[in-house]
């Protein structure tokens, strides 16, 4: 029998699910799909009448005798805010209608059909299209097989599509037999009793997903005669597999990330190491014999050639990537020459994927439009280009917590890509159910790999078994088990809840590897690495980019308070970077300066606000060859070290437990040799607050058993997310805290063990406040630009239970700066030898001024969110000025001049941006205008945070600015008002907003704190349109439309 699969597209997503379900029955590799379907036939939805379907199913399905209904599968997504797919627009305006007069009154009463529907409740009809598919083919004489499975895109789409995707077949099965038919005349029908509207969602759906490996892995290391909790070292699996194994792959498995921030490095280098540790037990049997696990940007060197290669009949390679989207839709710069070459088409024609199968995993924002842009792309192009999906690509919001979807898609994707890598041959594998209970013993043996297994014990077993390992009263002098215990409300003689295995996130090092180099060591590696190994050449005319692994070395020419701060204390700390004491004492004593002088904590509560709301420009020099370049708009990435306070503490923490010393040498992941002090100060995230994945891991460490079991409770999904909340995000704790928290850690964890348990420390991007034109040159001839930003200081709640709450808190970058910028934030006279800091540029293509010089524009910047506007403001000021002097020109040269303007670059001996600015002046020659410029600005008082008042002013008085709309929040007597405030309540912003963007095709530019501001931002611009427009859809769509042509823009953060 064969299986109509039709299917409604607009981001690929709902396409990939039909396609994907119809190849696993064409090619018979959906284990769980009954013998009935033989065959699948996939098509978009408006295909319906070219094929004649529903002449074809006018009548009973007669291939066998079993089964009298057709089968119909309809996958369809929802785009704006109820709109059906392009390519199913008029399969619905077909199916709303009465069934024409040449079909029958019931024209689908001969065919049983399944709907799955996509959507994102970030909109209010949420899976609208779907939902009224369903609907209607029920109203036209179907035979529901099973309610509408609505998926969630905003939450991840798996969580309800995979669940479905196993049952569907089944149910579709029993509801085409001639039984279920006969059952249905004679009225015994249950589904024809259920709501039409009855629908399963991401959030109620009833189905289990397949059983799955669940492993809880994580690497640690032991000491000789050291206490910890120790279990079986290598993976106990037990194997089903339905035919014999008789091949493995000719080639690794391929790991591939592209990553701004970290996460997507981590993620990827966790999947190989995982991988790797199930290699090393005898017993398992995979198909990749090896991994490799490298950014993306790498590929040509260390993956293409094998991949263009053929393997063994029927197999293919095996290639996961996990890749982030930075700014509003870029690739990070490990991965943007990979997908640049992904997009060629040249790379067309040579179809590199064809020999691989994949999976990706993309990061992203859902505060930005397009989510997960650049894991989307790299999905559909791979396919694209021979490419053999294996299962859809994972989205995961960092607005809403990765772990929802990493956590499930690393803990299956292997097995999966194995499959589909190994032909015909299904492996199954399942952890054996044996749980070992963590038990304090004493050892003495060389590093060793823990493994954690999940269990198919039940609650009350497991509860058992751990209440053997939790003394009957607290035996615990841990600062950090005490408060735990008072959290919950403990007596002495109560006993720390225990977790179920299967709460605890999946685990495993990043770490490949961390050795110890002497002299002899370190002089063979040096020789072995030439200076082409260290260079990355540019695309661009720079010749050379700058980036986070080769960061720029800039020094810092300049700093002021753009608040009303007093700049006294800044007079203080920068006396102490005359004397003769070290860097780090130095910033330890400035800090402590900032914090005397600027409490956040007295009875003056409006002082205290002003006091931790504290903001600096900053003007950093560039390299005079031009080979750092930028526009507004533009980012500017920074690399900070961990702070003095907290590098010191493990420095000590190492000698006095291990014997490390700081000067050491070591290799990490087979990198140049660095100091072990210089590995603590600038690789691990020491100062951020502390995920459940890192506190899990500690709890390896712990050689208190109560202090173990307070760390996995803490890590639980299952009962620890809101004792998380309150003891580690709401305090800021860093693994620091933890440590001293939880002083037994301290005892065992070793270099390797911190190394592979925490994070690479981020670098820190802020948004470009100057123009290449109007602030290319500094008062000493060189070349520099300017940032802005936010000193973070702020006090942590206080909680009676707790005593380590209520406290101060900096930001990592932030504090260290204004510390390293007191001397020019005190304004000192005479020359200032200015620090240093590492900077790599982070361009954007979306957040770019327009073009026409003649477009209109409203820039929304609240907060710091004006900084960039800063940077457009003066930008646009230089190509005015340069213009009024090109008209001068050209008018003295009337008579004698008779060539033209036109200047080609390619004749210019200029930069790509001088280029770009000279053709801008052309431009404007022949338009004779400059569009308007709205801006809206808000911020908290007045008379302290008002960043750049003097220089807005300025660009209103001289007509640069046509209108400045100003909101504070805090004034004293008068009520809250927020920009989106302004927009909706104040008529004259009102008519102003709706004649800009309605009648004179404005672009707006969003800037700001994305955690509210920005959907509040849209919300208001979408009420405001509404009421010149038929209704607040059509506003929405509209908004939509804005953001497709590139007319509204954001570059916001959480």
């Amino acid at each position: 029998m064969n299986l109509t699969i039709l299917y409604g597209s607009a981001t690929g997503n709902a396409e990939h699910i039909a396609k994907d379900l119809g190849k696993s029955i064409n090619e018979k590799k959906l284990s769980s799909s009954p013998s009935a379907f033989t065959s699948a036939t996939v098509l978009e939805m408006d295909q319906f009448k070219r094929k004649k379907l529903f002449e074809s199913w006018s009548s009973p399905q007669s291939n066998d005798g079993n089964y009298t209904k057709h089968a119909l599968v309809a996958v369809c997504s929802t785009t704006g805010n109820g709109d059906a797919p392009e390519n199913a627009g008029r399969f619905v305006r077909f199916i709303k209608r009465k069934p024409p007069t040449t079909l029958s009154d019931a024209p689908m009463e001969h065919v049983a059909y399944a709907v799955l529907g996509l959507g994102d409740t970030n909109y209010d009809k949420f899976c609208e299209s779907g939902k009224m598919i369903d609907k209607k083919l029920k109203e036209w004489g179907g035979t529901r097989a099973m309610p509408v499975a609505c998926a969630d895109e905003a939450t991840g789409l798996e969580a309800t599509v995979e669940p479905w995707v196993e049952e569907v077949l089944g149910k579709l099965e029993a509801a085409c037999s001639a039984s279920a038919a006969a059952a249905a005349a004679g009225g015994n029908n249950e589904e024809e009793t259920k709501d039409d509207n009855d629908a399963v969602d991401s959030t109620t759906t009833t189905t289990t997903l397949p059983e799955q490996l669940d492993q809880k892995l994580v690497v640690a290391e032991e000491t000789a005669s050291t206490s910890v909790q120790q279990q079986q070292a290598t993976p106990a699996v037990s194997k089903e597999v339905t035919q014999e194994i008789a091949k493995e792959s000719t080639t690794p498995l391929y790991v591939l990330y592209g990553s701004a921030t970290g996460n997507a490095e981590h993620i990827a280098k966790e999947v190989a190491a995982t991988y790797e540790l199930y290699l090393k037990n005898p017993s398992f049997i995979g198909y990749f014999p090896s991994v490799i696990c490298c950014e993306l940007n790498d590929y040509k060197k260390k993956c293409l050639t094998q991949w263009e290669t053929e393997p063994p009949s029927n197999t293919k390679h095996g290639v996961i990537i996990v890749c982030s989207t930075t700014g509003n839709a870029d690739a990070p710069e490990n991965s943007d020459r990979f997908v640049r070459w992904l997009k060629r088409k040249s790379t067309d024609t040579q179809q590199p994927f064809k020999h691989c199968a994949y999976a990706v995993l993309a990061l992203g924002d859902t505060n930005y439009d397009v989510f997960c842009a650049t894991g989307k792309t790299i999905d559909k192009r791979l396919k694209e280009l021979g490419g053999t999906r294996c299962c859809p690509v994972a989205l995961a919001d960092e607005a809403t917590g990765l772990e929802d979807t990493v956590d499930p898609w690393t803990g299956s994707v292997i097995q999966k890509l194995a499959a589909e890598c190994n032909g015909s041959i299904r492996i199954q594998e399942s952890v054996s159910s044996t749980t070992t209970v963590a038990k304090p013993v004493k050892v003495a043996a060389p590093p060793k790999t823990i493994l954690k297994e999940s269990s198919s014990s039940s609650s009350e077993e497991k509860k058992m078994e751990f209440d053997e390992t939790i003394p009957a009263v607290s035996q615990s002098s841990s600062a950090g088990v005490a408060t735990i215990r008072k959290l919950l409300s403990l007596l002495p003689k109560d006993a720390i809840p225990a977790v179920d295995n299967k709460s605890l996130p999946s685990m495993v090092s990043s770490l490949s590897s961390c050795e110890l180099i002497n002299d002899e060591e370190q002089h063979g590696r040096e020789r072995g690495n030439s200076v082409a190994d260290n260079m990355t050449v540019s695309s661009g005319s720079s010749g050379f980019l700058y980036t986070l692994n080769k960061p720029y070395e800039s020094s810092i020419l300049g700093a002021r308070y753009l608040t009303k701060t007093n700049a006294e204390c800044a007079k203080k700390a920068s006396e102490l970077f005359a004397n003769s004491s070290t860097a780090d004492e130095k910033i330890v004593e400035a800090k402590s300066l900032y914090n005397d002088h600027f409490p956040l904590s007295t009875d003056d509560e409006i002082e205290c606000t002003k006091n931790g709301k504290r903001v600096i420009e900053m003007t950093l020099a560039l390299p005079d060859d031009f080979t750092l370049e930028y526009q507004p708009g533009d980012s500017v990435g920074l690399v900070v070290p961990n702070t003095p306070e907290a590098t010191n503490f493990i420095l000590s923490m190492l000698q006095k437990n291990h014997g490390v010393l700081p000067s050491q040498k070591i290799s990490v992941d087979s990198n140049h040799p660095i100091t072990v002090e210089e590995a603590i100060r600038t690789t691990i995230d020491l100062c951020s607050p502390m995920k459940k994945k890192r506190l899990f891991m500690l709890s390896q460490f712990a050689a208190d058993p109560e202090e173990a079991l307070v760390l996995r409770l803490l890590s639980s999904n299952e009962k620890g997310n809101d004792l998380f909340q309150r003891y580690v995000e709401d305090q800021n704790r860093t693994v620091i805290d933890i440590l001293k928290e939880f002083p037994s850690c301290q005892q065992s964890i070793t270099l390797k063990g911190l190394l592979g348990c925490l994070p690479a420390i981020p670098p820190r991007y802020y948004s470009v406040c100057s123009s290449p034109l109007a602030d290319r040159q500094g008062k000493d001839g060189g070349y520099h630009l300017k940032v802005a930003f936010s000193v973070v200081d702020f006090l942590t709640p206080s909680v009676t239970e707790d005593l380590n709450s209520g406290r101060r808190v900096g930001g990592l970058a932030t504090r260290y700066l204004e510390c390293i910028c007191s001397p020019f934030l005190n304004n000192s006279s005479g020359s200032i030898q200015g620090p240093t800091v590492q900077i790599f540029p982070k361009p954007t293509h979306e957040f770019r001024l327009p073009t026409n010089m003649s477009t209109p524009l409203i820039l929304i910047g609240p907060g710091t969110g004006i900084a960039p506007f800063i940077g457009f403001l003066k930008h646009r000021q230089a190509q005015i000025s340069s213009l009024e002097s090109f008209e001068g020109a050209e008018s003295a040269s009337e008579g004698t001049w008779r060539g033209g303007y036109e200047l080609d670059p390619e004749e210019l001996h200029i930069s790509k941006g001088d280029s770009f600015g000279l053709n801008l002046a052309l431009d404007y020659v022949r338009k004779q205008q400059t569009g308007e410029i709205d801006l809206y600005f808000g911020c908290r008082y007045s008379d302290h945070d008002y960043l750049y008042e003097a220089e807005l002013e300025e660009f209103k008085s001289s007509g640069i600015l046509s209108n400045l709309y100003t909101a504070f929040s805090r004034e004293n007597g008068k009520e809250k008002m927020y920009v989106q405030n302004l927009m909706q309540d104040k008529p004259e912003c009102k008519q102003r907003l709706t004649d800009m963007i309605l009648n004179k095709d404005a672009a707006v530019y969003v800037c700001g704190d994305g955690n509210a501001m920005g959907k509040d931002v849209q919300e208001a611009i979408v009420n405001v349109l509404a009421d010149k427009l038929e209704s607040k859809q059509s506003a929405l769509s509209y908004l939509d439309q804005m953001k497709a042509s590139g007319r509204f823009v954001l570059d916001i953060w959480s």
